[in-house]
């Protein structure tokens, strides 16, 4: 990569970051790409040679946001596995920076607003629905026993707003530690087996 395309994407992933921030902080609509193109440094006409217009911009993010938002298995991994290796995906990128808990943040927002924002939005996030995705494993732990008994799509809603939630807590405490995965998985694992 040649110093210009090394400046170029550093100047995308800046503007991408503090689009992120003003994106969390104003909604689609309250936020300003005058005030991201000041925050990161550059004339509203070079972000928009990076971005033609906010729509652009903010597909962009959910883009990068839907990238992550995919189910990895394999065959014949059992469903508490697949689970677990969901928390420890999630735990590992905790870790490693603040711009991966605000997109926790950020593509919680778009599943309640995308329809509103557009079409485009609301196609990419139906596509990625983790929560729909992971009933088969939850109907599967079932049969075996391994996962409580409920209606799989509230369990699988309901283990995904717990990362969810900790991740958007993790934005305003950075002070917190990260739970045991275990806590993660206790909310599927059925400890009543007979």
């Amino acid at each position: 990569m040649t110093k210009k395309e090394k400046q170029y994407e550093m100047r995308k992933w800046k503007i991408l970051d503090v689009a992120l921030n003003h994106f969390i902080r104003y909604g689609f609509y309250g936020t300003s790409t005058r005030k991201i193109a000041e925050e990161a440094g550059i004339s509203s006409g070079l972000m928009f040679h990076y971005f033609p217009s906010k729509l652009t911009l903010y597909e962009s993010l959910v883009e990068i946001g839907c990238e992550k938002l995919t189910i990895d298995s394999r065959e014949g991994e059992s469903p508490m596995m697949f689970f677990e290796k969901q928390v420890e995906w999630f735990l590992s990128i905790a870790t490693q920076n603040n711009f991966a808990s605000k997109m926790f943040v950020f593509m919680g927002m778009v599943a309640i607003n995308a329809k509103d924002v557009s079409e485009r939005v609301a196609q990419m996030m139906k596509e990625h629905d983790v929560e729909a995705m992971s009933v088969p494993y939850i109907e599967k732990g079932q049969e075996l026993g391994v996962i409580r008994p409920g209606d799989p799509l509230t369990l699988s809603a309901l283990f995904y707003s717990s990362i969810q939630g900790f991740a958007e807590t993790l934005v305003v405490k950075d002070n917190l530690k990260l739970p045991e995965k275990e806590w993660f998985l206790a909310i599927l694992r059925n400890d009543n087996k007979e």
